[in-house]
């Protein structure tokens, strides 16, 4: 392979024409390809690099020579600074476009599945204050003030911010208040130092909040923190706190109640949810409205059916598919989610579901065994997907149809790839825009195995 042309440093001409995972704008030199941090598709840029491998380079847009007709000027004033948002500088519309192109290339190259059906990706009316979740980092400055904040692009570095755009005005209330309060609660750095991130939970429907102060230890201005925060937020409905290990950490302890409560119910198609602090519930409550719709739709139970749902959280999608069906089975592994299933269970008054607390790679082996007929399986996983062996598994069921809901178009490709290897084909994909001005994707994967009984499928479905 001929040593690449270009070194760290450059500043090369660059005619930028498509999107990447991670929200870089794509371009060519010389045949190798240019990642460009800040690009947009249909720029002609000034790109300085500043990282060279034998196959690709990276870079950052230091200039705009031609801007692209859908090139747009960013709304929030901390845009290229911090990296919660990559893609406010290109217009919405546009946004949309290359999310779907996202989802097919990935679709094309990792899943070698370039026929499936893709359509256009479902947008937002307003696409602005729709997080229902903000995770805000503390840093301590040299000034010995706390700022909060996200942090900066491949970075850990911590951006200040005067406002979010993406979250909603009750977590931004939190973030002001405890700023403006912690200068006389945390009397030394060391103290404010021990404070590493505030958690947000607002439930839309309510109008009210949850806040949840991370530290590493249990510093004295915890209980202070809460009464000031409950006292200037009239909407904050509780105050948590929880324990980590450092800012490196994945471990957290589960949050304890300070003040108020620890939990609050959203509605989504008018229908109430339970959803403790520590239990993950989807971060844009208007695009799951429509995810729940469209999951009911093609999913098409039949009373005889039993569906089973992978990564059930808080029965977001289980509980409207049980009142259609004989049976329903949940799997969570989180505790707090798993509690909530069973508290909303006796909410929605279903008595034909079972919530069960364990992985779903160490549950499915038990289902199978057992030899239940399941028709219907919904998996909704994290971002790094299902992986070969519950797809293996999910298989091993036989199931009617498949129903695959991603935020990662790379580990749903993967998955939707390993599924066909056992005869599990998909038909079309539904992507959808739970993350507005951010490169990442919701997708609904629909997927049959060939079995027929009765009416139960739809051939306009599939």
């Amino acid at each position: 392979m001929p040593e690449p042309s270009l070194t760290v440093g450059d500043r090369i001409a660059l005619h930028l024409d498509s999107l990447a995972a991670g929200g870089e704008a794509v371009g060519r030199h010389e045949g190798m390809a240019v990642f460009a941090l800040w690009g947009c598709p249909g720029d002609d840029a000034e790109v300085e690099i500043t990282q060279v491998s034998p196959r690709f380079a990276r870079g950052i847009v230091r200039s705009v020579v031609s801007p692209s007709p859908d090139r747009v000027d960013p709304p929030c004033p901390h845009f290229a600074d911090c990296g919660g948002c990559q893609l406010q500088h290109i217009a919405y519309p546009a946004q949309l476009r290359h999310k779907t192109a996202l989802v097919r290339d990935a679709l094309t190259r990792i899943g070698g599945l370039p026929d499936v059906e893709v359509a256009d990706t479902w947008g937002m009316d307003d696409p602005w204050r729709y997080r229902n979740r903000a995770q805000y980092h503390a840093h301590l400055a040299e000034s010995g003030d706390v700022t909060l904040g996200f942090v900066r692009h491949r970075s850990h570095q911590v951006v200040p911010l005067a406002e979010c755009r993406l979250q909603h005005p009750l977590s931004e209330q939190v973030r002001a208040a405890l700023l403006q309060a912690m200068p006389r609660l945390a009397q030394t750095p060391a103290e404010r130092a021990a404070l590493l991130e505030v958690e947000t939970f607002v439930s839309f429907s309510a109008g009210r909040a949850l806040a949840t102060l991370v530290c590493d230890s249990r510093p004295p201005f915890l209980q202070s923190a809460a009464a000031a925060l409950m006292d200037h937020v009239p909407d904050l409905a509780g105050v948590l706190a929880a324990r980590k290990r450092g800012r490196g950490s994945l471990h957290r302890s589960p949050s304890e109640v300070l003040s108020g409560e620890s939990r609050l119910v959203e509605k989504l198609g008018g229908a109430g949810y339970r959803v403790s602090a520590d239990s993950f519930f989807q971060v844009n409550p208007t695009q799951t409205e429509r995810a729940i719709q469209l999951v009911q739709e093609w999913a098409q139970v039949q009373r005889r059916d039993t569906v089973l749902d992978l990564y059930s959280g808080v029965g977001t999608f289980l509980l409207p598919l049980a009142g259609s069906a004989r049976r329903a089975i949940g799997i969570e592994s989180q505790e707090p989610a798993a509690a909530d299933a069973r508290a909303n269970l006796r909410r929605w008054r279903l008595s034909n579901v079972e919530i069960h607390q364990r992985k779903v790679e160490r549950m499915l082996p038990r289902l199978i065994e057992r030899g239940d007929p399941v028709e219907i399986v919904v998996m909704d996983p994290p971002r790094k997907g299902c992986g070969p062996i519950v797809c293996a598994l999910v298989a091993k069921l036989r199931p009617r149809r498949i129903l695959l809901i991603s935020c990662n178009p790379a580990t749903l490709a993967r998955d939707l790839k390993d599924l066909a290897k056992h005869g599990c084909t998909c038909r079309r994909i539904q992507p959808i825009d739970v993350f507005p001005h951010t490169w990442h994707t919701e997708t609904i994967a629909l997927c049959d195995t060939g079995i027929r009984l009765g009416r139960s499928v739809s051939p306009a479905l599939l």
